[in-house]
């Protein structure tokens, strides 16, 4: 008797567990994000061999604020890359796109609002899609590489410090 009551106890434990945390994991999302930073690594040298006397303009810091952040932007950045795909950005959109199914569910489970990223197109980036798909792919890189360093921004829809703290 003293068994079954250990064992149903423990059964119970570890549904509650379950169902309380979300189905995507931190290292899940840290190696797609790690996958998708090493294929714009090698898209760069194959695609975009550019003098490095170049300059894009200034560097857009981003700030990653939580979860809804880290989805708007990315889905910001997925948008802009599919305004004339290219052959060779194939991979890095359906990895990005996988990312953000991921974080979707994420954010669901976590009760995270979601807001609409579609955003009207410019004409610069019609009239120049090299140029703007090496921007976006620039930007995407570092976005991506600061995201690996503020994974723990997953917990939070927004980072405001207060209830909204995802409890793992």
């Amino acid at each position: 008797m003293h068994y079954s009551l250990i064992f149903c106890l423990s059964m119970a434990a570890l549904v509650s567990m379950s169902i309380s945390r979300p189905t995507a994991t931190e290292d899940r999302i840290r190696i797609m994000v790690r996958t998708t930073i090493s294929r714009i690594k090698k898209i760069k040298d194959e695609h975009f061999q550019m003098s490095p006397e170049i300059d894009f303009g200034p560097d857009i810091d981003t700030p990653i604020d939580g979860l809804t952040s880290i989805f708007f932007h990315l889905s910001y950045l997925e948008l802009r890359l599919r305004v004339l795909p290219e052959q060779h950005l194939k991979q890095v959109q359906v990895d990005l796109e996988a990312l953000l199914r991921t974080l979707e569910g994420l954010a669901i489970s976590q009760g995270c609002p979601l807001p609409n990223s579609e955003t009207p197109v410019h004409k610069d980036q019609m009239a120049f899609p090299v140029t703007s798909n090496l921007q976006y792919l620039l930007e995407l890189q570092r976005y991506l590489e600061k995201f690996c360093l503020n994974m723990d921004k997953l917990k939070w829809c927004k980072d405001t410090g207060v209830a909204e703290r995802y409890i793992s």
